[in-house]
């Protein structure tokens, strides 16, 4: 019988560069109640995010179930990520029309007046989540988990920090039960005035 859990997720921020937002959607098979869309803004460089967020799974014996993982995030530079762990070309082909959609007028002069100053301002943070928030909207309405990182949670992460550490060549998924690694690429870069 399955058993339901839940296990807190946050963000490591060890990319060298400033997050001002990060998205994660984490599915959990096709059960629709428990795809959650996760939000942090403005983790320092070498800082944990300040708050942990939760996800939903099942544990138990015949549980088939697996935990799928997403991850997009804005950095000081204006520069957009994407998880891309090469499970399907459906994603790849996704991340080359991300940036096409993120040039539209209002994305640009939002990210140009918000990207100015030397520390992110609200307009900044805004921009970011904007096209974060663009990014995840997209994936969450494709009900696919094609381009996601399986990453699976086990009884033994139950209430335990999972930790998504976004390092300078890799995302690293470190629960109590283990760790998962998958790569990412730049799809977008946020306009930033001459």
């Amino acid at each position: 019988m399955a058993t339901h859990q839940k296990a807190s997720v946050e963000i490591v921020n060890q990319s060298g560069h400033k997050l001002l937002s990060v998205k994660i959607i984490h599915k959990y098979s096709d059960i629709a109640s428990y795809t959650k869309q996760l939000d942090w803004t403005s983790i320092p460089n070498g800082a944990k995010s300040s708050n942990a967020q939760e996800v939903d799974y099942n544990t138990g014996a015949f549980t088939t179930g697996r935990d799928w993982w997403e991850v997009t995030w804005v950095n000081d530079l204006g520069e957009v990520y994407l998880t891309d762990p090469h499970n399907f070309r459906n994603l790849l082909d996704f991340g080359e029309k991300i940036g096409k959609f993120l040039s539209a007028p209002a994305m640009a002069i939002g990210s140009k007046v918000a990207i100015t100053s030397p520390e992110p301002t609200s307009k900044t943070i805004g921009a970011a989540v904007a096209a974060t928030g663009f990014i995840a909207e997209l994936l969450l309405n494709s009900g696919t988990t094609d381009g996601y990182k399986q990453h699976i949670l086990r009884s033994e992460d139950t209430k335990e920090a999972t930790q998504v550490i976004i390092k300078g060549n890799e995302v690293e998924f470190k629960s109590k039960s283990g760790s998962s690694h998958t790569g990412f690429r730049k799809v977008h870069t946020l306009p930033l005035p001459h």
